[in-house]
């Protein structure tokens, strides 16, 4: 829906470029290289050794469901996102922001998505008193790291828009199957296997 509307109406176009044009700052000011230096977090290496970190807090406390639901959701959002930039990428009304965007990198962003699918993984893995804590930095992470892609003139705003929605999507589907998987009688008995171990000791 968000690259239909960015895509097919010219309102939602000018209103993508006008806003964009606020953002981007000039090469080698401070902004510039502070979003340089961000940028880093949604590179491969910093996603899959972020990744390696929230498997290995969901191995220390025993959550092989939390790994597998953040392994997919980091896999499913970003390979979801690679496709959907080479499907739907294609030029805009670049003029509109008084210069060539030669530097636009499609929709969504891969960037957003990475971090957005990190702060998901992290949420699947921590222990429920954590949730508002990596809530509140990972939509600090992606909120910055949304900033710095427009600085860059990287991306348009539906392309953060549209990368937050991909990861989102990803991590309610995993959500919806595990507490699926629970409600089913199989979950069911090993849920009351855990609790009678636990009534147990």
């Amino acid at each position: 829906m968000t690259a239909m509307l960015a895509y097919g109406t010219w309102s939602a176009q000018r209103l993508d470029s006008a806003v964009s044009a606020r953002f981007i700052a000039a090469s080698g000011t401070p902004i510039d290289s502070l979003a340089s230096g961000l940028t880093f977090l949604g590179d491969m290496p910093a996603l899959l050794s972020m990744l390696a970190i929230a498997c290995g807090i969901g191995w220390a406390l025993g959550r092989p469901r939390g790994i597998a639901a953040a392994v997919v959701v980091v896999a499913g959002a970003n390979l979801t996102t690679q496709v959907l930039k080479v499907a739907l990428s294609h030029p805009r009304a670049r003029h509109l922001l008084g210069t060539e965007n030669d530097a636009w990198d499609g929709f969504p962003s891969g960037h957003v998505t990475a971090v957005a699918s990190l702060a998901i993984a992290f949420a699947f893995v921590v222990p429920r008193r954590f949730l508002p804590a990596v809530a509140a930095v990972g939509g600090c992470l992606v909120a910055a790291m949304g900033c710095a892609v427009l600085v860059l003139n990287w991306h348009y705003p539906s392309d953060v828009v549209g990368a937050v929605f991909v990861a989102g999507a990803w991590g309610f589907a995993v959500l919806a199957s595990l507490r699926f998987a629970a409600g089913t009688p199989s979950g069911r008995s090993a849920q009351l296997g855990r609790r009678a171990a636990i009534s147990l000791k």
